[in-house]
């Protein structure tokens, strides 16, 4: 329940708020890179930063990507099918 209620929160106001959120940003990492919260915790804080800027910066691009992808998706190329059996018509 602390969780969401500082999910919802605007800002960090308290000292548990601040704690909560650097799990957060310690969890973006570990799933990012794909290894536990020991090791990141385990990490200087310098490379630390560095790999939580890494992590944020790579998920941007990818939505951006995807976003991209979308739109080209429904900008209203679609394929129509066209049925040229008429060309096999003795008549024609």
């Amino acid at each position: 329940m602390r969780l969401q209620e500082f999910l919802q929160k605007p800002k960090s106001t308290t000292l548990e708020d601040i704690e909560l959120q650097f799990q957060m940003l310690a969890y973006i990492v570990a799933k990012h890179y794909g290894i536990s919260l020991t090791e990141v915790l385990n990490m200087t804080p310098e490379v630390f930063t560095q790999s939580y800027v890494w992590a944020i910066a790579i998920d941007e691009q990818k939505i951006k990507e995807q976003e991209k992808a979308n739109i080209e998706n429904t900008s209203g190329n679609e394929t129509v099918k066209v049925d040229y059996s008429f060309l096999e018509l003795e008549d024609f």
